[in-house]
């Protein structure tokens, strides 16, 4: 009889640690008054537990860049390309000393036929920012995490 014996690497996916996602109730997000910033705020609300008036904020600066392309000769189908970056900080409100910095970047892409109304447009257009701002929010937390593992590891 031959018995198995397995072990354990101690890879534990960062998301699914409950006490590395704590870090974030000591961050708040600033505000910024664009749509899609917005809809960045949300997607970081969603994905980890921000607070106000913490001893950290994350001030992020999204920039978008469209491009298109036809797809038929007839000119009947539009191909959107859009392109989301944020570059954000998170620092400490008391000392201004920088924790993080960087840039994180996300594309989607989206169609549109002169059949479609603009209704139907406007909203492929919108799922694509939202599904943007969903990447950007879940690399932005991961490179949170994996920064703050960094600076606490033995």
């Amino acid at each position: 009889m031959i018995i198995f014996a397995t072990t354990n690497c101690g890879f534990a996916p960062l998301h699914k640690n409950t006490n590395s996602m704590e870090i974030f109730e000591n961050i708040e997000i600033e505000k910024e008054e664009t749509p899609v910033a917005f809809l960045i705020q949300e997607a970081l609300f969603e994905q980890a537990a921000f607070t106000k008036n913490a001893q950290n904020s994350l001030r992020i600066k999204p920039t978008i860049k469209n491009s298109y392309g036809v797809i038929t000769t007839e000119n009947e189908i539009t191909r959107y390309s859009v392109t989301l970056n944020v570059d954000y900080i998170l620092y400490n409100k008391e000392t201004k000393k920088i924790v993080t910095k960087n840039n994180v970047s996300a594309t989607s892409d989206y169609s549109a036929a002169v059949t479609f109304t603009g209704f139907a447009t406007e909203i492929a257009r919108r799922d694509t920012y939202e599904r943007l701002a969903d990447t950007v929010a879940e690399k932005m937390i991961t490179e949170i995490l994996i920064a703050n593992q960094i600076k606490y590891s033995p």
